[in-house]
């Protein structure tokens, strides 16, 4: 551990009238690109579900009244993982992928790292990925909870490119706008230094910030490619310390939850600071229409299956 940038030396996100400053500078992400083609997304990529090692929100201090509830189901999974959610092929060609996709990479001052937002709009394997059924039903019997990717289409699928050298590569500390974040680890500690995924076991309201010491503050252990984590990004602190040397790679997926769309956390300036006011306003539109059948509805507008609570039994 000596010698490695540490977590508590990050700073923490802009929030508040910084984070409104940020929304009126931000550049919109790419939306197209000419990229070389790719190979096609196969249900067949997904892995069996294994046991998975959990974390609930009540360790993490959330209170039972908290907790998103739903017929008898309680949404209380705060972190899973790591555990292996694609196969060796389905791993490496989403690897292959992402390289391509590097080219319409941003550099991205909120986070310090250099990133492509909406990358399901640039790539179809991505697009085809988050919108497998297969993928789907794994990801939701891990959380306990249906899910579907985002009807926020711009931060459904993040790719951070770190590169080794000065603070590039490191994530500050922050809590998502996104409920149900999944990351999956494109490379491996073989391929860089630094890059220690940390989070805070504890209440956002509990955060002591980046500075003071606290025996709260965890490491994830995702030094294997093909690692995934998830992480109830919206309730949890956390950051990447910087790459000091070499190449780290990271896909997150963020989903959804349409029983809980009422519910939801994401925030209009939180959004907006990652890809600017004008983007953001269709993307919120289209989260706040009005909902009928949760499942049904938000489902059919992602283009995506349906999953239900029966699916999950």
């Amino acid at each position: 551990m000596s010698g490695r940038p540490s977590a508590l030396e990050l700073p923490q996100a802009p929030d508040g009238f910084r984070k409104v400053m940020k929304a009126l500078r931000a550049r919109p992400p790419l939306r197209s690109a000419r990229l070389p083609a790719e190979p096609p997304w196969r249900s067949r990529f997904v892995a069996p579900l294994a046991d998975v090692p959990r974390v609930s929100l009540r360790e993490f201090g959330y209170r039972g009244g908290e907790l998103l509830r739903a017929e008898e189901h309680v949404d209380d999974t705060a972190v899973a993982g790591p555990w292996r959610l694609l196969t060796d092929e389905g791993l490496e060609r989403l690897t292959a992928v992402c390289e391509q996709l590097e080219a319409a990479a941003q550099d991205a001052g909120f986070t310090a790292t250099r990133r492509l937002r909406a990358a399901d709009l640039l790539s179809p394997f991505i697009a085809n990925m988050i919108r497998d059924r297969e993928f789907l039903l794994t990801c939701s019997r891990l959380v306990g909870i249906p899910l579907i990717p985002h009807p926020l289409r711009l931060p459904t699928a993040q790719i951070n490119y770190g590169e080794g050298g000065g603070r590039q590569g490191g994530v500050r500390w922050h809590r998502d706008g996104m409920d149900y974040v999944f990351t999956i680890q494109l490379s491996g500690y073989d391929d860089y230094d630094g890059g220690r995924f940390t989070y805070f076991l504890g209440r956002t309201d509990e955060f002591p910030g980046p500075v003071p010491e606290d025996s709260r503050f965890r490491e994830a252990d995702l030094g294997e490619r093909g690692a995934t984590l998830f992480l109830h990004g919206s309730r949890i602190f956390h950051a990447v310390t910087p790459v000091t040397k070499g190449h780290r790679v990271t896909l997150v997926i963020s989903l959804f939850c349409p029983y809980f769309a009422r519910q939801d956390s994401n925030t209009f300036w939180h959004l907006a600071a990652d890809d600017g006011i004008a983007a953001t306003v269709p993307c919120w539109l289209r989260l706040k229409w009005p909902v009928r059948n949760p499942a049904v509805d938000f489902g059919l507008r992602s283009a995506s299956p349906v999953i239900t609570w029966d699916d999950l039994r």
